[in-house]
């Protein structure tokens, strides 16, 4: 036995054991030995790809197929790799030439289903998902929740909720078919629906995004206390932003504007260059009745966005209606620019605009805002205000 025989062994065994250092020690060497050795730069990828190297694992694939360039394997592992680096129509191509090569790969067929996808090719994605639903009828449950996926991506919740549906009949361990149901029903409207379903998609322990689309789902549906179960329980394994942003809207909601204002300020030192947490932090520092706070909130909001209406009317609302805080003069410029942005067809932005006017004794500029506002949306409350400053 050679040396460069004894060292790719020893690397093959290594690779087998999980010892994926060793095994790219020993792959190494053989490689150095004799380079003409095809396998031993494709156990040496799959090495580096074990420990996440993936340009390293490309690069021994693409010596690997120079040296055997009729290997429908090593087209077919390339092109898996590829996906995952994001170069699509590079594992289209590998995956044509692996099937050329090896009709009977049909495996491949849903790997380019899902590179052509990624490329926005969804007319060769649905050809070659059905084709691989049909040729690889184990894994059918796989390629039916991937062409779901991309019928909502397409914009067609109703075939998605179809292959999702089918897909878990066939099996209903595979745990994405769960998820993405979940979305298609929450885009046609079922909420309930989209909530029990992200809950069988959360059986995996480890899984985000069922969690997160869980949580959304709640949020939407107004179900506070399981809001914030959800959210203290996907914060053990996951600190993203939107969980703290939605359980600080849960607790506002149930009255705990300390906690919100605790939640928000957190969100807020994760991403200071986002407007969002300043501006929940401004309604929850308004519910608790720190008006001041809340206005100095929407300045730091302001900072981030200075052409948000929304935070404009906020604010605009604040000084002219909080008696310690009142500008009434500085609130309608503020409220004509969120009126400007809206383009004069936001009922609340008018309302905050003829409030700031009656509050400078402009009271025929304020009724002819509120009927503007009521002409946009007949909310009593409006007509109640214009009354009121009519009669004045």
């Amino acid at each position: 036995m050679t040396d460069a025989q004894a060292l790719f062994e020893r690397g093959h065994a290594a690779l087998e054991a999980e010892d994926f250092p060793e095994a790219i020690e020993c792959l190494s060497r053989a490689i150095a030995a004799d380079p003409r050795v095809a396998a031993g730069y494709r156990l040496r990828a799959q090495a580096y790809r074990a420990i996440g190297d993936r340009p390293k694992a490309i690069a021994d694939l693409d010596a690997a197929i120079r040296l055997k360039p009729n290997e429908a394997q090593l087209h077919a592992e390339r092109a898996a790799e590829l996906l995952k680096q994001r170069r699509y129509a590079d594992a289209v191509a590998d995956c044509d030439t692996a099937l050329r090569l090896d009709p009977g790969r049909v495996d491949l067929y849903a790997v380019r289903g899902r590179a052509h996808a990624l490329l926005g090719e969804s007319a060769e994605a649905f050809a070659d998902y059905e084709r691989a639903i049909h040729a690889d009828a184990d894994r059918a449950a796989e390629h039916l929740a991937h062409r779901a996926k991309l019928h909502l991506e397409c914009g067609d919740p109703h075939s998605a909720l179809a292959d999702a549906d089918t897909a878990i009949r066939l099996d209903d361990g595979f745990l994405l078919a769960f998820e993405i149901r979940a979305q298609a029903y929450r885009e046609l409207g079922d909420l309930a629906s989209a909530a029990d379903d992200f809950e069988r998609a959360a059986r995996d322990p480890a899984a985000i995004m069922p969690r997160l689309g869980r949580l959304s789902v709640l949020h939407d549906l107004g179900r506070w206390s399981a809001v914030l179960w959800a959210a203290d329980e996907l914060l053990t394994i996951s600190n993203l932003a939107p969980v703290l942003e939605l359980r600080g809207r849960a607790k506002l909601a149930l009255g705990d504007t300390s906690g919100a204002v605790d939640d928000f300020t957190l969100l807020a030192t994760r991403d200071a260059r986002r407007p969002t947490a300043f501006v929940l932090r401004a309604a929850a520092h308004e519910a608790a009745g720190n008006t001041a706070a809340a206005v100095a909130d929407c300045y730091e909001a302001l900072k981030r966005d200075p052409a948000d209406a929304d935070t404009l009317n906020q604010l605009a609302w604040l000084l002219a209606t909080k008696p310690d805080v009142k500008d009434a003069a500085r609130a309608k410029e503020l409220a004509t620019r969120a009126c400007e942005l809206s383009g004069w067809s936001n009922a609340d932005h008018l309302d905050t605009l003829a409030t700031a006017c009656a509050e400078l004794g402009e009271s025929q500029e304020a009724a002819s805002w509120l009927e503007k506002a009521i002409a946009l949306d007949d909310r009593p409350e409006f007509r109640e205000k214009l009354s009121r400053i009519q009669k004045e």
